[in-house]
């Protein structure tokens, strides 16, 4: 029975090689990079809970263990990157790491890490991976191709469930010896997931890797007749400002113009050029914020009140939009188109 876990668990590293070399050719580094560590700390965990393999491999004990406990906040980080597309926040980034690698330390000074500090690292673990879940789910109605939302959605929440199920076993078990049907349990059902994703992913990647898109789509994209009625009712109701309503979703603006979703989601995807229906909204919200920083009448609002007025829930998310488009922060770029003279001439005339 060792025999054969441990070939499962071999070929199951030659095919997240093989998944690996895929993400790394093929998509932009901002994403592939975090999606490549999380393959990599599934293998460090079938080689850790394997003692042929973890034997053979005690030399590099350390970075085994710390990339196996890190596999639920590299999940927790792909998630936010796919489906998000915004940096985690940085008290996770700095506090997940180094609490894992007070752990790793812990077990390999003394053998074993004492009950009450594995558990409230099992449960911490066990919340991120499903807030993980539940970004997941809410990011997913952004995504604006049926096809590629739907096998996003699927590969992050299988292997986020995976982990899951492995977090709440290493929870019922801890301080105690693990029966000995877990191990080989668990290897099977990450062979079944690979199973289930790694034939898309190989020959489908772009499902997976966003390409990285300006914000404005096409500027005269070619509509049919049904498109182009559309497409007007759409263009009003921008020039309305529908954009600048915090967490405006696209089912809800599809139910104020009278269109069906689907209809509403492939005009903006493939005819229009977006993505992310966020990405299409942004365009016009920094559109707008653009024009009101080089405005001089308004050298003195806030730039978090420009930010709200044009639809961002709050500053971070609307300076990150804006360095995407403008390469430069908000600051910088009032700064750069603000003549100190018309201010002081539009002050004066005030």
């Amino acid at each position: 029975m060792e025999t054969l876990d441990t070939a499962i668990r071999l070929m199951l590293i030659g095919q997240i090689v093989l998944i690996s070399l895929v993400l790394t050719a093929r998509g932009p580094r901002a994403v592939s990079v975090p999606l490549v560590l999380l393959q990599i700390s599934v293998a460090a965990y079938l080689i850790k809970t394997s003692p042929p393999l973890f034997g053979a491999l005690l030399f590099a004990e350390a970075p085994l263990l710390f990339l196996a406990m890190a596999s639920p906040f590299l999940v927790w980080v792909c998630a936010n990157v796919l489906f998000e597309f915004e940096r985690p926040p940085v008290w996770i980034m700095v506090l997940f790491p180094l609490a894992t690698i007070a752990m790793c330390s812990i077990e390999i000074g003394t053998g074993r890490v004492p009950v009450l500090i594995r558990t409230a690292s099992i449960v911490f673990s066990l919340f991120v991976v499903l807030h993980a879940i539940y970004s997941v789910g809410r990011g997913s109605l952004d995504d604006l191709s049926e096809h590629r939302r739907t096998f996003r959605f699927c590969f992050v929440a299988c292997i986020a469930a995976v982990a899951a199920y492995v977090l709440i076993l290493e929870l019922l078990f801890v301080g105690q010896d693990v029966p000995s049907w877990v191990d080989p349990g668990n290897t099977l059902l990450i062979a079944a997931v690979y199973l289930l994703i790694s034939v898309p992913l190989l020959t489908r990647p772009a499902d997976l890797l966003p390409d990285e898109r300006n914000v404005l789509g096409p500027a005269e994209p070619e509509l049919d007749l049904a498109e182009r009625e559309m497409h007007i009712a759409l263009t009003k109701a921008m020039e309305g400002r529908a954009y600048a309503r915090t967490g405006l979703t696209i089912r809800q603006l599809a139910d104020e113009l009278g269109w069906p979703e689907h209809q509403l989601r492939s005009l903006i995807n493939t005819r229009l050029g977006f993505k992310n229906f966020s990405t299409f909204l942004n365009g016009y919200r920094i559109d707008e914020a653009r024009h009101r920083l080089a405005d001089p009448k308004e050298a003195r609002v806030q730039i978090l009140t420009i930010a709200l007025d044009a639809g961002f829930a709050s500053l971070p998310p609307f300076n990150r939009a804006f360095r995407d488009a403008t390469e430069m922060t908000p600051s910088n770029y009032r700064r750069e188109k603000l003549k100190p003279v018309d201010v002081v001439t539009h002050l004066r005339q005030g």
